[in-house]
């Protein structure tokens, strides 16, 4: 809630009426458009066949 009345500056029922993929969405597209870089994507189910191949 700190997220989407502070920087976002939703109001409580903006905030009350979205939903969570919304909030979470607003939040990367403001992180983005003040410089943050995206996460790295999660290893394919190939690469971690072979990285629990590798290391058990």
């Amino acid at each position: 809630m700190k997220g989407a009345f502070g920087f976002l500056k939703w109001t409580p029922d903006t905030f009350w009426a979205s939903t969570i993929t919304e909030y979470f969405m607003a939040i990367e597209g403001h992180n983005e458009a003040n410089g943050a870089t995206k996460k790295d994507e999660a290893p394919s189910d190939d690469a971690m066949d072979a990285l629990l191949a590798k290391y058990g």
